[in-house]
């Protein structure tokens, strides 16, 4: 075996699958977090890391048996191990040459020495693999297994192949061994706008980018919600598969299985959220972990957390996706966190959870050469960081914790020099982290209590300090009568929770019964092993078991005309113990149709008390009644509404309007915005907008509705469907403007209509909008000029420094086209007026200052590479926040100018 520090450096060789590494931004944006990012704690725990698969350098000792092995899980057998007389496990991977396979001898081995020098004692079973799907070679990204089900997840890290993949693990199979069934393999979704050979799904359009996802997905995982979770690559939208274990691509495609459908909250393929970075473009996903209900990723720039991510587009959010309401998602968006420690985590991430049964508490991230471990990361008093854990790597291809590790020491790392480049150029590692002298395990921590009818759950979260923990104890207390009193002692028994054979893992979430209604408990948690017991945790929060039942019927119900709609408002006397989930407002036709009660109820989500009733018709009389729904049931109906007439309403005012940026360089893309406005009284059915493009199209979005458009072509089309009178609808549209084209302008023009029989324009002047971009003329001053994409990112070594002190920015100007160089590359940046600065030292070219106002001239940055210029400053006497702007130019066009520039903020203290 060999120290971390003794690990062979291979050099890189090609270039990464995602770009090269970027700085670090070291900033906690969420709030509920900026606690834990400013108390986490820097650990160097020793470390042993051995070869434990594959080859150490393949020039040196020659080739193994792996070839860039991805982040992959410890799964278990029947047969009984003769180590540790419990069933016997093996870690599987994904192989780039061998597809999903299995390595042998089992994890619990504890031989190490390979069959030569430099090879590792462990290798895959080429037997075991599954290789292809559909005859297609099949390259496993990040897997994700489903204990309950004996089901495993994975991608297909393609762009034209199967994507999203569920297979059937058999833990009898091989004489208890394990394998994967080899005849049912599914993909849920493909990576094609169309459903794949194997039958899987078509994309599904991204609505802040509008690009149909996934496109090379990476990066999967298991909610607490049981819920697949699946990242790529090439976007940063987050694709939520409800049900996986029971998904069928042949029924639950959204939109029945149509092209570029944006799903929604009733799809069983959704969007939630999206990753960190995807504010600043397109979004990157490199692996994603769950701890609790937490979710964490890795993306271009740094590690990032949401917090309750599994309630994103649920009933509990208000049906709400997690991206910023300027992106039109309603809730806020992940936020990037330890990028002063893990920069550019594009490597991985994986966490130790294990669904079901253990929600994790240690989330490993990995820059090519680095993996860092972070201990208790949910805990803003007990977290710890260590980068570098287990060395430096050739380069990192893949995480694998073991989750039936007690003591939280050992990692599988993943690497290979040749990034698939050669088979069986690869290796696996083992990082052991140096045992704790024995003692006690710590207290847990976030102690939560749900109640029940008689019943209460409890769920909390281990603190790890490299002890096992063989068992948890439970006490139930009297909440106490005031706050800030201390609770008082029941007689509801300890209850103590340990692992349920073959299972080592011992669950963190325990029902406690024989509670008393109507009384007000609350729970302390202890963890114990063989040499003692912690502290009791902190009381969880108080809660009160109550008799859960339907809700009573809403009362009060009220109704108010509209144009061809209704509002209805109720009182909702309680809610039966049980949140409401949703309020139903039923139809009946009164007059017209006497007592019909109309086909499709109106389903107000959440625990609202007022809804609105559309497409009512006109000369029609009704009244309306409502029903609440929560997790026990459905209500009684309420006592019917007063009754309203519905005038007849026979014209409307169908309105565009359009925009597109002044001045647009040669050979760039150009966008048009569009806004089709109802502006009443009518409410329509279908309106359709028609637009013959002045280039070829790029691409387009669209807030609702469904729009035709093809690569290359000149025709485009949107039908928006239904438009309630004072509604609107965005539809964005680009075009590829040609390089060749250096001067003139280029106007769109668009027109709407309505779709509706016997509804009339009231105002067809306004149906028709088009609008102008004017083509800048060629620049230069003796640079040559490139079209390219150049991007900015910064970053402060401390976002909080203390007053009066120094700190740094250090800003990244990278250009992002692999074969273009950007010439004449120029950076500036102006510090607060009260911020002094001391010097500007960039990687190339030259800087000058005026002051506080900095000026780079870098020179040529070719395509894929980078320059950095760091900025030494002192923040001065005043407190507050302040931000500072860096932006990047160069001589030619740039076809991504949003992310031009980019602020960084300090606050000092």
């Amino acid at each position: 075996m060999r120290s971390a520090n003794q690990i062979r450096r291979i050099p890189q060789e090609g270039a990464s699958r995602a770009g090269l590494v970027l700085f670090c931004v070291a900033v906690l944006l969420l709030t509920a977090f900026a606690t834990v990012a400013n108390a986490q704690t820097t650990v160097v725990i020793p470390t042993t890391t051995t070869l434990w698969a594959g080859t150490a350098d393949f020039n040196a000792f020659g080739l193994g048996s792996v070839t860039h092995p991805a982040s992959g899980v410890i799964l278990q057998g029947t047969a009984i191990s003769k180590f540790t007389g419990k069933p016997v496990r093996h870690l599987w991977y994904g192989d780039t040459s061998n597809g999903l396979c299995r390595v042998d001898p089992e994890v619990d081995d504890p031989a190490l020495v390979g069959p030569a020098p430099g090879i590792g004692y462990h290798f895959n079973v080429i037997q075991t693999c599954v290789g292809t799907i559909n005859k297609a070679a099949f390259t496993p990204g990040q897997l994700a297994f489903d204990g309950s089900t004996n089901t495993i997840y994975t991608t297909d890290v393609g762009r034209t192949t199967a994507g999203i993949i569920r297979l059937h693990y058999v833990p009898t199979g091989d004489s208890g061994q394990g394998t994967i069934d080899p005849v049912h393999v599914d993909s849920l979704q493909g990576t094609q706008n169309t459903r794949n050979a194997v039958g899987g799904c078509p994309q599904v359009k991204d609505p802040k980018t509008g690009n149909n996802v996934p496109i090379v997905p990476d990066a999967a995982a298991i909610g607490p919600d049981g819920n697949l979770y699946v990242g790529s690559i090439r976007d940063g939208a987050i694709i939520r598969i409800i049900g996986p274990a029971t998904f069928n691509p042949n029924t639950d495609c959204p939109g029945g299985g149509n092209t570029g459908v944006t799903p929604g909250p009733n799809d069983k393929i959704q969007i939630p959220l999206m990753s960190a970075d995807e504010k600043f473009g397109s979004g990157h996903t490199f692996g994603l972990g769950w701890i609790g209900h937490t979710l964490f990723g890795a993306d271009n720039i740094a590690p990032w957390i949401l917090v309750n991510a599994d309630q994103c587009l649920t009933p509990a959010n208000g049906n709400k996706s997690c991206w910023s309401p300027a992106l039109g998602g309603g809730a806020q968006m992940p936020s990037e966190i330890l990028g002063a420690l893990i920069a550019g985590p594009q490597a991985g991430a994986v966490s130790d959870s294990q669904y079901p049964t253990f929600p994790g508490n240690i989330m490993y991230f990995a820059t090519f050469p680095n993996a860092s471990k972070v201990t208790n990361i949910t805990s803003a008093q007990n977290m710890t960081v260590q980068t570098q854990y287990g060395g430096t790597f050739p380069f990192i291809t893949g995480l694998t914790p073991d989750p039936n590790d007690v003591n939280n020491a050992n990692l599988y790392v993943g690497s290979d020099s040749t990034q698939g480049g050669i088979n069986g150029a690869g290796s696996i590692w083992l990082v052991t982290a140096q045992a704790p002298a024995p003692g006690p395990p710590l207290a847990p921590f976030g102690v939560t209590a749900t109640a029940g009818d008689t019943t209460a759950t409890v769920n909390w979260s281990p603190t790890t300090n490299g002890q096992p923990i063989t068992s948890y104890l439970v006490r139930t207390f009297l909440a106490p009568a005031t706050p800030g009193a201390a609770p008082g002692p029941s007689t509801v028994p300890d209850v103590t929770v340990t692992a349920t054979p073959p299972a080592t893992v011992v669950p963190t979430t325990v029902s406690i019964t024989g509670l008393a209604d109507g009384t007000s408990y609350v729970f302390e948690v202890e963890a114990c092993n063989s040499n003692g017991c912690s502290p009791f945790s902190p009381a969880s929060n108080s809660v009160t078991p109550l008799a859960l039942t339907v809700p009573p019927a809403p009362t009060n119900v009220s109704a108010l005309a509209g144009t061809l709609a209704a509002t209805v408002a109720w009182s909702q006397p309680g809610n039966g113990n049980s949140p409401i989930t949703s309020s139903t407002i039923t139809v009946t036709d009164v007059t017209t149709l006497p007592g019909t009660v109309l086909a499709n109820p109106t389903v107000v989500a959440g625990a609202v008390t007022g809804g609105t009733v559309n497409g009512l018709l006109g000369g029609h009389s009704y009244s309306f009644t409502v029903q609440a729904t929560n997790a026990v049931g459905t209500g009684p109906a309420s006592a019917s509404s007063n009754t309203v007439s519905i005038a007849n309403v026979t014209a409307t005012d169908l309105s565009l309007t359009m925009s597109s940026p002044a001045t647009i360089n040669a050979g760039s893309i150009l966008t048009f915005t569009m806004t089709v406005r109802n502006n009443g009284p009518a409410a329509i059915s279908q309106a359709t907008l028609s637009d013959t493009l002045p280039e070829p199209f790029a691409s387009s979005t669209t807030t609702q509705g469904a729009c035709s458009g093809a690569i290359g072509v000149t025709s485009f089309s949107c039908n928006l469907g239904a438009m309630a009178a004072g509604s609107s609808a965005t539809v964005t549209v680009s075009v590829q403007l040609p390089a060749s084209q250096t001067s003139g302008t280029v106007t769109n023009s668009a027109s709407v209509a309505i779709g509706d029989v016997g509804i009339a324009d009231t105002n067809p002047a306004n149906n028709s909008a088009s609008s102008s971009s004017t083509i800048n003329a060629p620049t230069g001053g003796g640079c040559q000029t490139s079209s390219t994409d150049v991007q900015i990112v910064g970053s402060a070594q401390n976002g909080g420094p203390a007053v009066n002190s120094g700190d740094t920015f250090t800003w990244q100007i990278k250009d992002n086209l692999g074969t273009t160089a950007a010439n004449c590359v120029v950076f500036t940046s102006t510090l607060p007026s009260n911020f002094t600065l001391s010097n500007v030292t960039p990687t190339q070219g030259t800087c000058s200052n005026t002051g506080n106002a900095i000026t780079c001239s870098l020179g040529t940055v070719n395509g894929g590479g980078q320059a950095n210029v760091v900025v030494n400053f002192n923040v001065g006497a005043t407190a507050g926040s302040f931000p500072t702007t860096g932006s990047v130019s160069f001589s030619g066009t740039d076809t991504n100018p949003s992310n031009n520039s980019f602020t960084v903020t300090v606050q000092p203290k």
